[in-house]
């Protein structure tokens, strides 16, 4: 098993030529078979484009370096369909949020960790929203969807609290008055805590958007953020404000945005 920054990064070898052909850039997930396809592989040249190389094509994957038999197995982006329409879709997983089927948003994924043999998603970390320090981990059998906003994860239910829920719900078909005088929550203040969403809001996701935007102001970048076609977009050591978020957000680089704070 390996981590991503283990993998990024590493050079990319031809065994048959015994020589680099490149560096890889990214890991190309395949959502809905929560695996990793394709490998972005850049080189010296990057006007030339990124080229891709399957994941089946990959011998192996070290300490030192990523194999694959010849230079001929890597390809330009628009010469693979199916890498193209993986990137077009912009699912990430680093910086993308965790939803839980149950409507709670518990955090940000910071890593996650492929089997190396099979390129299978095994498990992912994340901070949690609570407290960003805290990472936690989920196994990948957890993983519903991974999406473009979210990445939603089943929830499970304690026995416990199953049950305690089950109590409750039959006591209030019995003795509806009495259940409401044990369960009344103790008067609170009017005013609503600064962490809570607004009042009436339902959209918890763009909720925590706005957290990870105030979170983010004032931090610096360590590295530049660079667009589409390779050009520096935003330079490392800018001092993030609102319209260096908005800028992120425009250029589809946010979630890259939140990796390279600090």
């Amino acid at each position: 098993m390996k981590k991503t920054q283990e993998i990024i990064g590493l050079p990319v070898f031809s065994v048959l030529d015994g020589k680099k052909i490149g560096q890889v850039k990214d890991l190309v997930i395949n959502p809905e078979e929560g695996k990793v396809d394709f490998i972005l592989v850049s080189n010296r040249n990057w006007y030339d484009g990124a080229r891709v190389l399957g994941y089946k094509s990959v011998m192996g994957i070290g300490e030192h370096a990523v194999t694959t038999e010849s230079e001929n197995l890597l390809t330009t982006i628009n010469e693979t369909a199916n890498a193209n329409k993986l990137l077009e879709r912009h699912i990430e997983l680093k910086g993308n949020r965790v939803l839980t089927n149950r409507g709670n948003l518990i955090g940000v994924i910071s890593e996650y960790i492929v089997d190396e043999d099979t390129g299978a998603i095994a498990c992912l970390e994340f901070r949690t929203a609570e407290d960003e320090s805290k990472i936690e981990i989920i196994d990948a059998k957890q993983v519903m969807t991974y999406g473009v906003d979210v990445i939603v994860i089943k929830q499970e239910e304690s026995p416990e609290v199953s049950l305690q829920q089950k109590a409750v719900e039959a006591e209030k078909l019995v003795s509806p008055v009495a259940v409401t005088s044990v369960t009344s929550p103790e008067p609170t203040s009017l005013a609503a805590p600064a962490s809570s969403p607004p009042a009436g809001s339902s959209d918890g996701a763009a909720f925590f958007k706005q957290k990870q935007r105030q979170f983010l102001l004032g931090k610096r970048l360590i590295q530049d953020i660079k667009d589409a076609i390779g050009n520096v977009l935003i330079a490392q050591e800018t001092v993030i404000t609102e319209e260096i978020l908005d800028l992120a957000e425009r250029n589809n680089r946010f979630i890259e945005l939140t990796q390279c704070a600090r």
